[in-house]
């Protein structure tokens, strides 16, 4: 598939207040390592020349994302202690691929790939 394409039709599942296009963003509740985790995420993406989403909310289920990767269509989920159930429940309601990233281990491009 062509990459503008893929781009564009992950931007359409996404609502469109949230369509902030290769901009990190983060919450008053999510811990230092949690920001960092995501900020190494994007930075990498970045350096691959991919476009990515942060905190984006897709619709129609209101679910939201830590980092979509808009030219692999995978959604990268970083996770503190959240309870394994709860990641099972995430991934099943994700409309993408969803791979899981622990914000308290050390960042490698493997965790992306």
């Amino acid at each position: 598939m062509n990459k503008q394409i893929q781009r564009n039709n992950i931007s359409r599942m996404l609502r469109t207040s949230n369509r902030n296009r290769n901009v990190l963003r983060w919450g008053s509740g999510e811990t230092d390592a949690h920001i960092t985790m995501k900020f190494n995420i994007c930075k990498k993406l970045k350096e691959w020349g991919h476009e990515f989403y942060t905190e984006a909310i897709f619709e129609p289920s209101g679910l939201r994302a830590d980092v979509i990767d808009a030219d692999t269509g995978v959604v990268y989920e970083v996770h503190n202690t959240e309870p394994d159930d709860s990641l099972v429940r995430k991934s099943a309601n994700y409309p993408l691929e969803v791979r899981f990233v622990d914000a308290n281990a050390e960042f490698s491009e493997e965790m992306l790939l």
